[in-house]
């Protein structure tokens, strides 16, 4: 008889979803990734639910110099996240959905058909899938973007919801420039942007989150459900042993800048050239077309419009 209950309850799952009280990028962050080490999905499925203040969040792989707008990013804090994907823009606007099972059953597709079925019951807003697996309206413009970390035995799959974005500053700080950059890392995808307030201006923050969540809990994959509810939590290392070694990863220039996969850039003026290789975050080598030495490079005989352009480069660089 205890083996037969030991399997009984083996298929039951349990299911809850957290909301996080934090609104900064880093706490939120180490949050996410503090689950994902710390957890057993096994049966135990969670949603995560947070919004960030103002700030730029790359993807693992990816080049901030290449796709942040410095220039506008003043007092906008620029993070880097463990899984993959494309550059996205957060505010009090956005929500951010992460997704927590074991790696078995990891399936990003149900969790934006999720999302979907969500908009179109609660507000009649009738959105789609496309081929990246963002969520669109009218076939063109992206509501949500999506990012995914698959490990063992844990995964997860995140993703964005624009509610009332932002979109003016979005558009500042990912805006793209010609940078001379020449790069193996990801590079983002431009897509058209719209806010789904821009569509039903009844839709806000809060209603969206228990509308999401409960449909989460209520979602039932063909087995028992025992749902745990909605539970906020803040981030902090009381909570979460293990918490501020993280975050102060996530924090440093090591991680946001120094995990940048090598790149070149080359400055160009008149017929003189300089290749900047950077690995590591780090210049470490330059080179010129015209045979300039180091000791040289910034005395008379060069160009002073290429070292002018040097130097604005090298300050672009040292964030």
């Amino acid at each position: 008889m205890a083996f037969v209950i030991r399997r009984f309850y083996s298929s039951v799952i349990e299911k809850t979803v957290m909301i996080s009280r934090s609104k900064d990028v880093f706490e939120n962050l180490a949050l996410e990734h503090w689950y994902y080490r710390h957890l057993d999905f096994t049966n135990k499925p969670m949603l995560l639910l947070w919004m960030n203040d103002n700030c730029v969040v790359i993807g693992r792989h990816q080049n901030p110099w290449l796709e942040v707008n410095f220039d506008q990013a003043n007092n906008v804090h620029v993070a880097r996240r463990n899984s993959g994907g494309g550059t996205v823009f957060h505010d009090n606007g956005n929500l951010n959905m992460t997704f927590f099972t074991h790696r078995d059953v990891y399936n990003r597709k149900k969790n934006l058909e999720l999302i979907v079925e969500t908009l179109k019951s609660e507000w009649n807003i009738l959105t789609e899938i496309n081929k990246r697996e963002d969520i669109v309206i009218d076939n063109n413009y992206k509501i949500s973007g999506t990012a995914s970390k698959l490990g063992r035995p844990n995964a997860y799959h995140h993703c964005t919801l624009l509610v009332n974005c932002n979109r003016e500053l979005m558009s500042a700080l990912l805006r793209k420039h010609e940078k001379n950059i020449e790069t193996n890392a990801t590079v983002s995808v431009s897509s058209a942007v719209l806010n789904l307030t821009q569509i039903n201006n009844k839709v806000s923050i809060n209603r969206l989150m228990t509308a999401i969540g409960l449909q989460y809990l209520k979602t039932v994959d063909g087995k028992i459900t025992k749902t745990l509810g909605f539970n906020y939590v803040t981030p902090n290392e009381h909570t979460f042993p293990g918490f501020n070694e993280i975050k102060k990863e996530m924090e440093s220039w090591e991680w946001r800048y120094g995990r940048t996969p090598k790149f070149n850039i080359t400055i160009k003026s008149n017929e003189q050239s300089v290749l900047l290789s950077v690995k590591n975050g780090i210049i470490e080598n330059v080179s010129t077309t015209c045979n300039v030495s180091l000791n040289n490079l910034f005395s008379k005989k060069f160009s002073m419009n290429i070292v002018e352009d040097i130097k604005k480069c090298l300050k672009t660089i040292e964030v």
